[in-house]
């Protein structure tokens, strides 16, 4: 997943997520926002069928909130879940979860985590979808007049 290790935006009071849009030319992509000694905030771009499996943190929870798009956990034993923009989702400790941005439309999530936490595997780039829902401030889906 392409990251940006000169991030500018690390550790800010505040951070845009148009800002963070405009780092990448490429997907996927994360990006940490916060990381100190007790947190670690990223935030995760996909494009639709993007997909990590059988991930797990062993010591410590995970929680995500989708901040647009559509993405489907499978957590554990339990059915797979669908999340939408709003929606947070809880991954405890030691459980083993798989993650898929499903639709039509680019998923972007915020993973709030311990900052020693294990690195998802790398994911290979895709090429960006010519018709999704646009998200606001994306460079890569201009304004269209009238909007």
């Amino acid at each position: 997943m392409a990251k940006n290790d000169n991030n500018p935006l690390l550790n800010q009071t505040r951070t845009k997520l148009s800002e963070l849009l405009a780092l990448h030319e490429e997907t996927p992509w994360s990006e940490d926002v916060i990381v100190n000694d007790r947190n670690r905030v990223r935030v995760v771009y996909n494009q639709p069928g993007e997909a990590v499996f059988d991930l797990v943190n062993p010591d410590n929870d995970e929680i995500w909130i989708v901040l647009f798009g559509q993405v489907t956990w499978r957590i554990g034993d339990e059915v797979a879940m669908n999340a939408r923009p709003g929606d947070i989702v809880y991954v405890p400790a030691g459980t083993t979860y798989s993650i898929r941005t499903t639709g039509q439309d680019p998923s972007i999530r915020v993973s709030i985590n311990a900052p020693d936490a294990p690195e998802p595997p790398p994911a290979d780039t895709a090429p960006i979808n010519p018709n999704p829902e646009r998200i606001p401030g994306d460079p890569r889906y201009p304004e269209t007049a009238g909007e």
